[in-house]
């Protein structure tokens, strides 16, 4: 069962955490703890969010995510587990499927970022209520970054309808 959403673009975001509704994803995203903490990046033109990207050919969409948060962050990832998965379609783009996956970090390593990110965030306090605050990624400003927090217990849920 979906759990729909409206993204900031204007597109309807599917959401969902029943792995019999989950599609072969050709994208990931990443919420990696740290010293219990979430490890988000610094994209270079979008602002902070947390790591993922693309699923490269011949890649499965976990190697994509473990690739993904070394290259944006330097975390070396333990316990990885997907959680999730969202699809949004989009007219101009068509459809993006993209996996949700927590993980434990073993270590932060420091290395060059040669991606489009600037490396590793931790906030001693967890942002939570990110919509408009201009510091983060349009993609982390619409309600499926709370949500991805209340199906972890980080905060408290809503009343869902």
């Amino acid at each position: 069962m979906y759990e729909l959403y409206t993204d900031r673009f204007g597109r309807t975001v599917r959401l969902t955490f029943d792995p019999a509704d989950y599609l072969p994803a050709g994208h990931v995203l990443i919420v990696p703890f740290y010293q219990g903490k979430i490890v988000f990046t610094r994209h270079r033109e979008r602002g902070i969010e947390l790591p993922g990207g693309k699923v490269e050919p011949g890649e499965t969409p976990l190697a994509a995510a473990v690739r993904e948060t070394y290259e944006e962050t330097g975390a070396r990832l333990y316990a990885i587990a997907q959680i999730g998965q969202y699809i949004v379609d989009d007219a101009a783009d068509g459809r993006l499927v993209k996996s949700v996956y927590r993980a434990e970090v073993e270590a932060l390593d420091a290395h060059s970022f040669a991606t489009d990110t600037d490396g590793p965030i931790v906030f001693d306090v967890l942002p939570v209520h990110v919509k408009d605050d201009d510091r983060f990624s349009p993609y982390m400003r619409d309600d499926v970054y709370p949500r991805l927090l209340e199906v972890l217990g980080l905060i408290g849920e809503r009343r869902r309808a």
